[in-house]
């Protein structure tokens, strides 16, 4: 066996410790990078708008402004950076993707052509696959962000009714079947009805759609998907999520939002409690249920 140069140990020395965060909107990114650098990783900021760089670039070693369907410059720019490993973290909306196709760079082109659909698993899963072929591992955000992901238990104070624990048990299980389907991880319910389900839309426009349908407290319930790729879109909440539950007149009293323990991030948390508990709104972290045969 050869014997490793120093010039080359440190190489990959670097690379090992320098991490890529391609970051989309909200805080997630930023603190994914704060969490890094407390680990002792170099973070190379790879920012999908301007308000992404914004956040994340007081955290960072070194930043640029890239765009989704760059994929052959951004493959670059990891490996140009000695990136040996990545986190893809923050929203990146489907819309404004599908409007940016004809950005979209040759590399991009052949490998999305490459696939039977264009759900989201299976873009995630083939574009992690894509980049792990090329050298750079791909985290998960657990890995970096494991305290944001509640237990089983409910996060306010309100005591919940067992009408109320009927309609959570129902959406949980009607969003375990449209995640399994890979049409969205949110479903909102009433009276264990259907008031609304996600779809492209994402989750608070989602939630918005069904505030203004049901005119009365709602039940959001929030899931993961039975596949989901950990390298790519864990469900998220925060405070926009209990925002989109308030009506016209700023009151959500009796509405309930729930997480599937566990595998659910919930961020800014302190704040999220505080303007539940002011707005009425239960905060709960819950398991699936199980299946009826």
């Amino acid at each position: 066996m050869g014997t490793m140069s120093l010039s080359e140990e440190s190489k990959n020395a670097t690379s090992t410790m320098t991490l890529g965060i391609v970051a989309g909107e909200g805080k997630l990114p930023s603190l994914v990078a704060q969490s890094a650098k407390s680990r002792g990783y170099r973070v190379i900021g790879m920012a999908l708008s301007e308000d992404a760089l914004a956040l994340i670039e007081p955290h960072a070693h070194k930043t640029y402004l890239i765009a989704p369907g760059q994929l052959g410059r951004n493959v670059g720019l990891f490996k140009k950076e000695g990136c040996g490993s990545a986190v893809f973290i923050g929203k990146v909306p489907k819309l404004n993707l599908l409007r940016q196709l004809h950005k979209f760079d040759w590399t991009a082109v052949k490998e999305l052509s490459k696939l039977p659909n264009f759900n989201d698993d299976t873009i995630q899963f083939h574009m992690g696959d894509f980049v792990e072929a090329h050298g750079v591992k791909v985290l998960t955000q657990r890995e970096f962000l494991v305290h944001l992901f509640p237990e089983i238990g409910s996060l306010t104070s309100r005591q919940l009714t067992i009408e109320e624990y009927a309609d959570i048990e129902y959406g949980m299980g009607v969003a375990r079947e449209i995640a399994r389907l890979d049409i969205g991880q949110t479903v909102v319910v009433r009276d264990r009805m259907i008031v609304a389900l996600e779809a492209i839309e994402g989750t608070d426009e989602a939630i918005k759609r069904a505030v203004k349908l049901a005119r009365g407290p709602v039940v959001v319930c929030k899931v993961s998907k039975p596949n989901q790729d950990q390298r790519f879109d864990v469900p998220t909440v925060g405070m926009s999520t209990l925002r989109s539950m308030l009506r016209e007149d700023g009151t959500a009293s009796g509405s309930i939002l729930v997480v599937e323990a566990k595998e659910t991030l919930v961020v800014d948390r302190e704040e999220m409690v505080a303007f539940a508990e002011k707005h009425g709104i239960a905060i709960v972290s819950a398991p699936l249920p199980e299946k009826k045969s």
